[in-house]
């Protein structure tokens, strides 16, 4: 039995309370239609109209029923709605720095919230930025300098960080700093030691291959972990005498090959705004 069709049927005489009038309304002969309600009210075993020659009204039954059987038409037409404007979502493929994954949870997590279902893609920045333009990722954070000839970028940004180190009472100036190997990014690697003499670190590191292996190093005590430092909202506070900066920048592919379905250019700007 098609339930759904059944209890338009008799939302229709409800409202009409004639079944000549409900049958046009519905679009169809009269005889079907009274066949459809005693067909529903056998269903259900109740009657849900008096009806003689010259009138028809809804009983006890068909009253307190009329309410659920128009919430559930209601429910019905807009999930064919739904179901009709429904498209396949993309996926954004969110490149992100191997070296950049702490303290930037805040923008794959503002990614998620606004429905971009992003995918991360963890690799080196000069490799990102090779994934871009093949249009393998859609956006990626790299860090600065890298070569973007051909590619559509954000401006470079300066995000402050700080040390971190598993045992607080260890002064993460005493601890290396675990890296990538430098030969992955010979100009940031150099930017980022070059930071941390200017804020006072002894400049020591130690270089892993990958991310496990530095949060290993890391969660054993044996080094420190540059981590991003949120901005706080309103007006930037000034800098202290020698902060620790690393310098960043978004990247998307060319036209040719980016996905028709994904427009990423409001969201590069969305993007920065959360750097």
């Amino acid at each position: 039995m098609d339930i759904v069709r059944h209890v338009r049927f008799f939302v229709a005489v409800s409202d009409q309370l004639h079944f000549g009038h409900a049958a046009d309304e519905l679009g169809m002969a009269q005889p079907p239609l009274s066949q459809g309600i005693a067909r529903l009210e056998r269903h259900l075993g109740v009657r849900l109209f008096d009806r003689d020659a010259r009138r028809v009204q809804l009983t006890a039954a068909g009253a307190d029923l009329l309410p659920t059987a128009r919430r559930l038409l209601a429910d019905a037409d807009s999930w064919v709605a739904s179901g009709r404007a429904w498209r396949p979502r993309a996926t954004l493929r969110f490149g992100i720095a191997d070296d950049l994954l702490e303290g930037w949870g805040h923008v794959l997590q503002a990614l998620a919230q606004e429905g971009w279902n992003p995918m991360p893609v963890v690799k080196p920045s000069t490799t990102l930025v090779h994934l871009a333009r093949e249009g393998e990722v859609d956006v990626a954070l790299v860090r600065h300098p890298v070569i973007t000839d051909g590619l559509l970028t954000g401006e470079v940004v300066s995000a402050p960080a700080h040390l971190e180190c598993a045992d607080p009472s260890t002064p993460a100036n005493d601890l290396p700093v675990a890296v990538p190997p430098r030969g992955a990014h010979p100009p940031a690697h150099d930017q980022l030691v070059d930071a941390l003499a200017r804020s006072g670190h002894p400049a020591t590191v130690v270089e892993l291959e990958t991310a496990q292996e530095r949060r290993a190093w890391v969660a054993a005590g044996r080094a420190a972990a540059l981590v991003a430092t949120p901005r706080p909202p309103g007006p930037p506070e000034p800098p202290g005498p020698h902060p620790i900066e690393i310098r960043l920048r978004l990247v998307t592919g060319p036209l040719s090959v980016r996905r028709s379905r994904l427009d990423v250019s409001d969201l590069m700007g969305h993007l920065q705004e959360l750097l």
